[in-house]
């Protein structure tokens, strides 16, 4: 398939294969370059909850442990991991059958739609936003969170993808 001479970056494959382990929980991936003898292997037990913490390594959390939520409805499998810092920006990563969406999709659309409305009802039932108060902005909601959004389709439909 290939011919002549074959070259590959090793750190752009280890960004993708760390990618792959961390939305695949519970998957093993070894990665072996032969011509700089140098070899990794990923392995993350907790999936995108891994995935978001590591996102936030450098960073001052806000909470320790990232809000995890998984759902199974029609054969679609939807995960979300969330962690705030006290940076001011948004790193949102979403996935659907573990390739990156870097154009987000309907799945980060809801996601973005939902968290918005989640803190907003609950700012107004706690009585943080008073009645006259405007509704906070997806922006404000944002502000400091970390992400990832992965969905496992039966039947992908790409309209972004190459």
């Amino acid at each position: 398939i290939f011919k002549g001479d074959l070259d590959f970056r090793f750190d752009t494959l280890v960004q993708r294969f760390r990618e792959m382990a961390f939305v695949t929980r519970g998957v093993t991936i070894y990665f072996l370059d032969e011509r700089i003898e140098r070899e990794m292997t990923f392995y993350f037990e907790g999936g995108i909850s891994s995935f978001v913490r590591h996102l936030n390594k450098d960073r001052e959390v806000l909470f320790n442990r990232p809000i995890y939520v998984e759902k199974e409805i029609g054969g679609t499998t939807t995960e979300v991991a969330i962690q705030y810092n006290s940076g001011f920006n948004e790193a949102a990563y979403s996935f659907a059958n573990a390739i990156n969406t870097i154009d987000g999709g309907s799945h980060m659309t809801g996601f973005r739609t939902a968290i918005t409305r989640v803190l907003n009802d609950y700012a107004r039932k706690n009585k943080s936003l008073k009645d006259d108060d405007a509704n906070l902005t997806g922006e404000d909601t944002r502000e400091g969170m970390v992400a990832v959004v992965s969905v496992k389709l039966p039947e992908p439909q790409f309209e972004g993808q190459t």
